[in-house]
């Protein structure tokens, strides 16, 4: 698999911290090449958020495992954090590499800078520059566009014997051997039930120490083996499971390949003390309305919540709280232990209304959606322990009780809820009225 950049190469690593299932590695591997090093800058010194801790550790035991993959091929490795100098020419140098690659990728406006500047002084000195995209994901730029079919190491680089215990592949096929018997489809959205009846891989995938990918690959093979060993079984939810896992990981590429068309702009962050304060209360999980609360704090406390709660607590601040959009996904990206700009800003969008527009931002109702994911009221007393003595039945509206251990609710959650319908049925009208404008004109009058 040859490329035609000249000399020794640098092999420039972002969220993709693995050397299997890695076009840019495996082309700047020729072996009839003049050699590579790899590079990775890590987040914090190209723009990104602070990482969680958990999120930390295990890129952390990702560069490990890399620096030990490499040094055993005699391949130099080195990481670069946000105190280092992280201009890909002194790289260059530093590594005696006279041309750079990298894997397509998209990010904010201010990642994007970074990239920008890196593109810019490698033209300057001469630095041949190459960005390829094995993934089934649209990108962003030059080298973005999506791959015929996407790159898979051979089978022998991926055997289970040849990868180190931690191998998130191997996780992988330790989930998908359980897949059957986890109930997926149904438990995945239930709080409690979510983290035992889910792979929990969404970081590794948000890291690049497993590809989508892969992941599809993986679980084709062993939906056919399943099948094999399970005849006439494939439409019970058993055999079902792998159908409705691989459409979550598909899920994951549509949104990844929406945001290959985010517009990222920077509205005004909140700024007057009651701005502050809600915002503050909702972050904290301190609303006075116990399930988005309860998700917020179990995602302080844990780093990960499922889909259905996170539309939830977005949908919540963005639409009944009237929090700038803005502030939510800037703080679930600093909060979200699988945090992926591709993924946390268009349900962002999705929530406020700018995406997709015909059909309309999601508007939940926080109480409805704890009385339908959590009618035991088992989730909002373990995250919420204030809950205690409320009696069972007011768990998700303890302000009905005479003696409600909360504070009162910063909003009135019915009234907020109408509100936020209404705002959206005047902007659906505005819409409605610029498309007649182009019916008729034939044109865009703007």
């Amino acid at each position: 698999m040859p490329t035609s950049l000249p000399g020794k190469i640098l092999v420039l690593l972002a969220e993709d911290l693995r050397l299997e299932d890695n076009l840019a590695f495996a082309l700047a591997s020729d072996p009839n090449g003049d050699g590579l090093a790899v590079l990775r800058i890590l987040p914090e010194a190209r723009g990104r958020p602070l990482r969680t801790q958990h999120r930390r550790e295990i890129e952390d035991a990702a560069e490990i495992r890399l620096g030990k993959q490499l040094g055993d091929r005699g391949i130099a490795f080195e990481i670069v954090g946000p105190e280092d100098d992280a201009s890909l020419v002194h790289a260059c140098r530093r590594l005696g590499c006279t041309s750079v690659i990298r894997n397509a990728a998209d990010g904010m406006a201010i990642e994007n800078a970074y990239r920008l500047e890196w593109e810019r002084e490698l033209e300057e000195a001469n630095i041949p520059l190459l960005t390829v995209n094995g993934e089934m994901i649209r990108r962003l730029g030059p080298g973005g566009a999506k791959a015929d079919r996407p790159f898979l190491s051979e089978d022998r680089e991926v055997e289970s014997a040849r990868l180190p215990d931690d191998h998130p592949i191997l996780l992988l096929r330790a989930f998908l051997l359980a897949l059957p018997d986890r109930n997926y489809l149904a438990d995945m959205w239930i709080p409690g039930r979510d983290r035992t009846s889910s792979s929990q891989l969404s970081t590794h995938f948000a890291a690049g120490t497993l590809s989508s990918d892969r992941a599809t690959w993986e679980t084709i093979k062993a939906e056919r083996a399943w099948n094999a060993a399970n005849p006439r079984q494939s439409r019970t939810p058993e055999g079902a499971s792998f159908r409705h896992f691989r459409s979550r990981v598909s899920m994951r590429t549509g949104f990844l390949t929406t945001f290959s068309r985010y517009q990222d702009t920077t509205p005004p962050l909140a700024s007057t003390p009651a701005e502050v304060e809600r915002v503050r209360a909702w972050r904290d999980g301190r609303t006075g309305i116990p399930m988005p609360d309860a998700a917020m704090r179990e995602l302080a406390g844990t780093g990960w919540i499922n889909f259905r709660l996170r539309q939830l607590v977005t949908s919540y601040g963005v639409q009944l709280l009237q929090l700038p959009a803005a502030e939510v996904g800037g703080a679930l990206a600093e909060m979200f232990d699988d945090y992926e700009p591709g993924i946390t800003w268009p349900q962002v969008g999705l929530n406020d209304g700018t995406i997709m527009q015909d059909r309309g931002p999601r508007i939940l109702n926080p109480v409805k959606q704890g009385r339908d994911l959590d009618p035991s009221e088992t989730y909002v007393r373990r995250w919420i322990p204030e809950l205690e003595p409320v009696p069972v039945g007011f768990g998700h509206e303890p302000w009905l009780w005479l003696d409600n251990p909360l504070p009162a609710p910063i909003i009135d959650h019915k009234a907020a809820f109408r509100d936020a319908r209404a705002r959206w049925g005047n902007q659906k009208q505005r819409l409605k009225s610029r498309e007649d404008v182009l019916v008729t004109h034939g044109s865009d009058p703007s």
